[in-house]
């Protein structure tokens, strides 16, 4: 499971994020998209009250809005892990080399 170790809120809302394996990206939040709780998250002071819960790193918000990392870095990469990453780059070595 990936972790987030800091998030910095940006403009737009947008957040910053850090992962434990060192990777690092910039995740748009997109609250008006998301609706529901997402909503008190268009108020500036709001998000810009973003942590990350130390026990689940996962980023948060007051009133108990949080995302999941592992949704968030593979909306921000495409993967969850650095194990899919290289299992997709070896797959797709072997699929170039056996044409």
């Amino acid at each position: 499971m990936n972790r987030i170790i800091s998030a910095e809120p940006l403009p737009n809302f947008r957040l910053k994020v850090v992962f434990d394996d060192g990777a690092s990206g910039i995740f748009p939040v997109e609250p008006a998209r998301r609706g529901g709780v997402f909503q008190k998250l268009l108020d500036a002071r709001v998000f810009n009250a973003v942590t990350v819960n130390p026990d689940f790193g996962c980023v948060e918000w007051p009133g108990g809005i949080d995302l999941c990392p592992d949704a968030m870095r593979q909306a921000m990469f495409g993967y969850k892990t650095d194990e899919e990453f290289h299992a997709g780059a070896v797959l797709h070595e072997g699929e170039e080399s056996s044409q």
